[in-house]
């Protein structure tokens, strides 16, 4: 006979390892993994192209696509007749995780926070010639509310370690969804919006 009390009040590993990472100093200890993945990228490619008005969002140049995605060869359709293709120059797009969590402290909704960056971005962005901005997520509504297209990308141990990376990012920003996280495994993926779209929306 099977205890079913005693097996529903039995918290998996998975779930324990969330449930403590959740704690304040840990996520103290991910705001620091936040800064040291921002500034690993500063001194690998230099200071950014383009910085939104409280410093959230940094976009890096890059010549060629090829150079950023997984899928470098697969042309990829946007919006309004925009494909992305391997040889395109677009802006690489990073979220500076802790600056972000300095703002929702004061109380703020993240989704409100990244689309005042967005639109103070925009008219930096108007005359370009960057075909697209690209990034990686694993918040795939919330990234497509915001006007973007997702792909899946390749299995393998980018993938692997991205996921975990961007999982302790998400637990972060939201400290009571630790069983959300252990139960979740969205995978990351590639997400691009065309610089045309991007400008109008948030123009």
């Amino acid at each position: 006979m099977v205890d079913h009390a005693h097996g529903a009040g039995r918290v998996s590993p998975k779930r324990l390892f969330w449930r403590l990472i959740a704690f304040t100093p840990a996520r103290a200890a991910i705001a620091g993994v936040c800064r040291y993945m921002s500034r690993r990228v500063e001194r690998q490619r230099g200071p950014p192209t383009a910085e939104s008005a409280g410093g959230v969002v940094r976009l890096w140049r890059i010549e060629h696509f090829r150079e950023v995605s997984l899928l470098p060869d697969e042309p990829w359709p946007l919006s309004d007749g925009v494909v992305l293709r391997g040889n395109d120059p677009v802006l690489d797009f990073h979220i500076v995780g802790d600056k972000l969590l300095a703002r929702l402290s004061g109380g703020r909704r993240w989704r409100e926070i990244i689309r005042d960056e967005f639109r103070s971005l925009a008219p930096q962005l108007e005359q370009r010639d960057e075909v697209a901005l690209v990034g990686s997520t694993i918040l795939a509504g919330q990234v497509a509310e915001f006007g973007a297209v997702l792909r899946p990308i390749p299995p393998g141990r980018h993938r692997s370690w991205d996921t975990f990376y961007r999982k302790l990012i998400l637990l972060a920003f939201h400290p009571g969804g630790a069983d959300r996280v252990a139960h979740d495994s969205p995978p990351v993926l590639e997400a691009a919006i065309a610089r045309v779209e991007f400008c109008r929306r948030f123009r």
